[in-house]
């Protein structure tokens, strides 16, 4: 209908340049006539070349961004024709991979003849996740508004953004210590030789649980098992990335990258699992420096977080059935006050808990 009405009001010009030409005998309006008539083939034209001689590209930041700063999209409109577009529509679909979240968006802009446009589109992210942006689509018309051209395009980029979480040095470090005495007292109450790492002749102080009384009857002296020391040890961390509609997967991310992020200024090593909805399985990762947690964070954005239908910690229970303490990363019911929480956003906490069914 709009298109109708441009052909109706051009035709109305045209029909008037020729009334003021008859009546007052005009050149000008003669030459006027030739263009008005002309311009429709020069417009058609136009668009035609530039529908073949138009491409496109969009560039994200290749460093992973942090939560609630502010990144650039670039788009680089390149036209090959000598024609210049005064409307370009982009269509853009934007999404958040992480969370399945995504919309629609149209973008206008004018785009010179013989050379690159580039267009700087800013973004906040108000969740950390993986953004991904998309052109599906451009569409332009020509000046005269009546003829409309569509190309199809797949081109996107993607952009890890990364939570930002508080200092938890403190809080983290207690509760990794306790997890990890923990862990070695049930260690040493079930007498697993497993962890006994030599043989040593006995010095004041030493535990008598930790004597090796066969071997210290032998040599007429007492013998001692050493165990693997505490910091021989690390502690496992459950990543719970499931998700409900208070968005608590991202107060889950937060609270995970603090604590961890704790542990690796303090040198302490520990293994994180979390479960992977893209393979359908739970994963473990050994972390002990920076690079490597970065890697697992990045790793995770990768995945896709999933409803609380998956059972993880159960599954990670049935599959550890040796005991010991672990580090619960999740989403929290109810009030928690106790020394072996550190309480985050949305609902949500770490608790040490003991690894015993």
């Amino acid at each position: 209908m709009k298109r109708i009405g441009n052909i109706l009001r051009y035709l109305i010009v045209i029909l008037l340049d020729i009334i003021v030409m008859i009546v007052f005998h005009s050149y000008i309006n003669f030459i006027l006539l030739i263009g008005l008539v002309l311009f429709p083939i020069y417009s058609f034209i136009g668009v035609i070349q530039a529908r073949d001689k138009l491409s496109i590209r969009v560039e994200t930041p290749v460093e992973p961004m942090v939560k609630g700063e502010e990144f650039e999209v670039r788009f680089i409109i390149k036209n090959d024709s000598w024609f210049p577009l005064v409307n370009v529509n982009l269509s853009l679909g934007i999404s958040n991979v992480f969370y399945g979240n995504s919309g629609n968006h149209v973008l206008n802009v004018p785009v010179r003849a013989k050379r690159e446009t580039a267009i700087t589109y800013p973004i906040v992210m108000e969740y950390c996740g993986r953004f991904r942006i998309e052109v599906s689509e451009i569409s332009f018309i020509d000046v005269l508004g009546i003829r409309e051209v569509r190309i199809n395009v797949n081109e996107s980029a993607e952009c890890l953004v990364m939570p930002n979480g508080t200092e938890r040095n403190k809080e983290a470090g207690q509760i990794y210590l306790r997890g990890i005495t923990e862990a070695m007292e049930s260690k040493e109450k079930g007498y697993d030789f497993s962890d006994v790492s030599g043989i040593r002749e006995y010095i004041p102080g030493d535990k008598l649980q930790d004597i090796h009384w066969k071997l210290s009857v032998k040599k007429d002296e007492l013998m001692v098992k050493e165990r693997v020391n505490m910091s021989a040890m690390q502690l496992n961390v459950l990543v719970d990335l499931g998700n409900d509609e208070n968005m608590c997967a991202e107060g889950v991310l937060e609270l995970a990258d603090s604590v961890t992020k704790a542990f690796v200024t303090q040198n302490m090593p520990f293994t994180v699992h979390y479960y992977s909805s893209n393979v359908g399985e739970i994963r473990s990762c050994y972390i002990n420096n920076e690079i490597e947690r970065n890697n697992w964070l990045e790793m995770i954005l990768y995945d896709r977080c999933y409803q609380h239908d998956v059972d993880f910690e159960g599954s990670f229970l049935m599959n550890n059935q040796g005991g010991g303490s672990y580090l619960y990363i999740g989403r929290i019911s109810g009030e928690i006050i106790d020394e072996d929480a550190i309480l985050g956003d949305k609902m949500t906490g770490a608790i040490l808990k003991n690894g015993t069914m």
